[in-house]
């Protein structure tokens, strides 16, 4: 078969470094892998770094034979923001005009969602040419932006997002299949979209391919935490890997550590990535120097990290797109065989009461950080239980 994917917001093959495989790598090596032709569309501009992709044309194929399409737009350097809507909308026009421009037509395409605007785009135009369409939905757009305003606001804002309401219930309703990770958010999208559920509309969690890394860029990985000092020297690690963004809360983890601190128990936390709050977090952290801040990572970086650490922390915000699903940050702990801390409610906090893979601390808010340093301090002082809680994740 010919497939489309369409997936923006994530690592892509054409990415310096080791691109984190995530919805669209996964599904388009596994389509290569069955002899399938895969075609990957995205965006010049990378959501990630907040910066354009550094290629020489438009479109490239990779060394395993994928075509990778970049469609242009303007870019934007905060995820909520007038710039990052305006971003999305020129998108959504220069993929109309890439389509305009297209001879082939593919057998099946997956669709990822958000932005709201690619999606109808695409969905409309494949649609009106009877090609099958899979929706993949990731966030619960638009409605989380209503639900960011104060509630005085939230009636004025409803009334001017309407046309993404009337555009996304529309991109649900259109298409062949939806897709999503957990089952809370599937009910969501299909409840906001007024659509019957069909046996082709189904979950797929998000998940990490192993055997990734070979020996070699494990011991030169080790090497260089080596280098920053992270050894095995009877620390207690705790990390975190991603891009530090509104997306998560580290007042808890400040406050964690300056209780670790004073109780002179040795314990180290190792935020690692990049983003708009990066330099916001180093300054509120500067005087802890059970902190720090090495920068954004590779998978081999990752691993190696992963070893010297006792758990992972996830530091979401309980908004509602974050409780309905199992965010990357979650499965990449898993993967990783390490306890999970998070104050997630809803999907997180069921996997850790039931499989037994981690500890939910205090929602952010309802103490100074005592619940997150009570976690840590359980797993520092209990080998047994953080063995059992990596066995778990990694089962």
């Amino acid at each position: 078969m010919k497939v489309w994917i369409f997936q923006t917001g994530e690592p892509l093959p054409v990415d310096e470094g080791r691109a984190r495989p995530m919805r669209a790598i996964n599904l388009a090596n596994k389509l290569l892998e069955s002899g399938h032709q895969v075609t990957l569309w995205s965006a010049r501009f990378d959501h990630l770094r907040k910066q354009f992709r550094d290629v020489d044309s438009a479109a490239k194929k990779t060394d395993d034979g994928l075509d990778v399409l970049l469609v242009p737009s303007t870019g934007y350097h905060k995820n909520i923001g007038f710039a990052r809507l305006l971003d999305h909308l020129l998108l959504a026009i220069n993929l109309r005009i890439c389509l305009a421009r297209t001879d082939e037509l593919p057998d099946v395409a997956f669709v990822g969602y958000p932005p709201i605007e690619t999606a109808y785009v695409l969905s409309a135009w494949l649609g009106k040419r009877n090609v099958p369409v899979v929706l993949d939905v990731k966030d619960q757009w638009p409605v989380i932006f209503v639900s960011a305003l104060p509630d005085f606001l939230k009636p004025l804002g409803r009334v001017a997002l309407q046309p993404y309401f009337y555009l996304a219930r529309k991109t649900i309703r259109q298409v062949t299949a939806v897709s999503a990770m957990a089952e809370g958010f599937l009910d969501w999208a299909l409840g906001f979209g007024n659509r019957a559920r069909s046996d082709l509309d189904r979950v797929f969690p998000l998940t990490m391919p192993t055997g990734q890394v070979s020996e070699q860029e494990l011991a030169d990985a080790f090497r260089w935490w080596d280098g920053l000092g992270v050894v095995d020297d009877g620390v207690s690690r705790i990390y975190f890997v991603g891009s530090f963004s509104s997306a998560f809360d580290f007042v808890p983890v400040r406050q964690a550590a300056e209780h670790a601190l004073r109780a002179d128990l040795g314990i180290q936390f190792v935020l690692c990535g990049d983003g708009e709050s990066k330099p916001e977090l180093e300054k509120s952290m500067a005087h802890l120097g059970n902190v720090i801040f090495p920068g954004w990572i590779d998978r081999p970086k990752i691993e190696a990290l992963a070893a010297h650490c006792i758990a992972s922390i996830a530091p979401y915000r309980n908004s509602p797109d974050f409780v309905l699903s199992v965010p990357n940050k979650v499965i990449d702990s898993l993967s990783l065989a390490l306890p999970l801390l998070s104050s997630l409610e809803g999907e997180v906090e069921n996997l850790i009461r039931e499989d037994q893979v981690g500890i939910k601390y205090s929602t952010p808010g309802q103490d100074d950080g005592e619940g997150l340093f009570d976690a840590i301090r359980q797993l520092a002082s209990d080998p047994g239980l953080q063995s059992l809680l990596a066995e778990n994740a990694k089962r």
